[in-house]
């Protein structure tokens, strides 16, 4: 019993130390999209392209 109670608290650990690298590599991703990209393009662009992007996905997913 101690020893499954050990590793279920090494699994929340990870767990923990998982959420918190991730909410920092988000942290950064919203940074560089809000602050760096729109500085060298333009918002016309970039509507452009995700646009782009996004149809190129849904003719992909109707593909299957």
């Amino acid at each position: 019993m101690s020893k499954f109670l050990d590793d279920l608290k090494s699994l929340g650990k990870e767990f923990y130390e998982t959420i918190k690298h991730r909410s920092k590599l988000s942290t950064l991703f919203d940074i560089f999209t809000e602050k760096v990209i729109p500085s060298f393009v333009s918002e016309k662009d970039l509507k452009e392209y995700y646009e782009k992007r996004m149809e190129e996905v849904n003719n992909f997913i109707y593909s299957l």
